[in-house]
């Protein structure tokens, strides 16, 4: 089992993502963050879009634009249905206005046994 490698933020904040689906067919969806962190973000509400990994995404917050790569997209039927994983490209360290941190856990082993047995008297 491993630990993420960056922090991310549960935050539900408005954006409106703009670009081309998979089918060629362009949008501009007004949709909502679920969870942020420094060099990407989750999405949700996407489930009307048809994107793949690779396609790129602009997405706007106020005045600002940023540019991603879709990392994932949530399988139908699955609690990830609508939710759309995006890999940041060109963004503003400031781009959401509020505090990312940039480095989270780094990626560990995990063990499932106690480091230290407990020997126990027979």
């Amino acid at each position: 089992m491993y630990r993420r490698k960056r922090n991310r933020l549960k935050m539900v904040l408005a954006v409106r993502a703009k670009g081309q689906g998979s089918n060629g067919i362009e949008f501009d969806e007004l949709t909502h963050t679920l969870d942020i962190a420094a060099d990407g973000v989750r999405l949700g509400g996407m489930d009307r879009l048809s994107l793949n990994p690779g396609d790129i995404v602009e997405l706007r917050r106020k005045t600002r634009r940023a540019t991603f790569r879709v990392a994932w997209v949530g399988e139908p039927g699955t609690a990830r249905t609508g939710h759309v994983g995006l890999h940041a490209l060109d963004i503003h360290p400031d781009f959401w206005g509020l505090e990312v941190p940039a480095q989270g856990e780094v990626a560990i082993p995990v063990s499932v046994h106690s480091a230290h047995p407990e020997h126990h008297a027979g």
